[in-house]
């Protein structure tokens, strides 16, 4: 019969972050490994309590902790932001990050020199350092990190492109396997279309895609890390071209996106009814009409 303490790390940490924090101290006692994990999801629940929530930003290629506080934020100018301290197990490697995503708990960090990427669980600590040396430089690509929603555990994966799709000499689309730490090929090309940072949710990404000919409206696009495959142009809930577009999760199952268009001060908020790789549905959650200076979402990890 295989004990509690064998379990694998990713299911520890699914479990446990939907553990009540009235619970943790009875979680801790459990074994020395539940003992860590929890200090770090226990921290971070406190925070969440207290209207605080942690973020991670880059600062002269530098992973710092935040936490942005928000009560108050109707009597006062503004949310206050907070350092908390600078990321020791990036930062002791002399990485100088150059663009951190996130995914569900985990960070996938690129790094501005050097010929690594690297997989960062900031609950435990531990990191994966995966080298491209022997590929092309990661100047011209965009690398993201999702899931295989079909095992019985997460499968991570992380999909390399060419962000340009016109750009000369047109790599291949790749792909990274935790399981067998390896990279291959993958039969698949992106739109044709210059695509913004992306936003992972339920395990795929989703990216706001802008037609380089502006031959259409802009639109979501998804990859879909269990069938590794683009998906079909989805909708947004706007008509939108080259204007002031922002995605982010809201909670765990949608997407919110924000649109304010040239020289206006007016904003809308849409949320996701439905969100899937093939699939979307929208509903307005906010409109401004007048709104000094503009909104901006950011997607915190929490």
């Amino acid at each position: 019969m295989e004990k509690m303490s064998d379990l694998p790390r990713e299911l520890v940490e699914e479990i446990l972050s939907r553990v009540p924090a009235k619970s943790m101290r009875e979680v801790r006692l459990t074994c020395k490994t539940w003992n860590s994990i929890s200090k770090h999801i226990g921290n971070a629940a406190i925070l969440a309590r207290e209207g605080e929530f942690l973020g991670i930003v880059v600062v002269n290629c530098r992973a710092f902790l935040i936490s942005l506080n928000l009560n108050g934020i109707h009597n006062n100018p503004g949310p206050k932001i907070k350092r908390r301290g600078k990321l020791i197990s990036l930062n002791d490697h002399d990485a100088t990050i150059y663009e951190i995503y996130h995914c569900e708990g985990l960070l996938l960090c690129t790094t501005k020199d050097n010929p690594w990427l690297v997989v960062w669980n900031p609950y435990t600590g531990q990191t994966r350092w995966i080298c491209v040396e022997h590929r092309s430089l990661l100047l011209g690509y965009t690398h993201v990190i999702g899931y295989d929603k079909s095992k019985s555990c997460r499968a991570y994966k992380i999909l390399r492109f060419c962000i340009s799709p016109r750009r000369i000499g047109y790599y291949a689309t790749e792909m990274y396997e935790f399981k067998s730490n390896s990279w291959r090929v993958i039969d698949v090309t992106p739109s044709d279309a210059s695509m913004s940072s992306g936003v992972s949710l339920k395990g795929n990404t989703y990216w706001r895609a802008v037609a380089t000919d502006n031959s259409v409206p802009d639109f979501l696009h998804c990859f879909d890390f269990t069938e590794e495959r683009f998906g079909p142009h989805l909708p947004l809930p706007f008509e939108s071209y080259y204007d002031i577009v922002t995605l982010t999760s809201f909670g765990e199952e949608q997407l919110a996106a924000l649109f304010q268009p040239p020289n206006s001060y007016g904003m809308q908020i849409w949320v996701t009814t439905k969100i899937e790789p093939s699939a979307v549905s929208w509903s307005k959650f906010l409109a401004v009409d007048d709104m000094i200076p503009p909104l901006l979402l950011c997607d915190f990890p929490h």
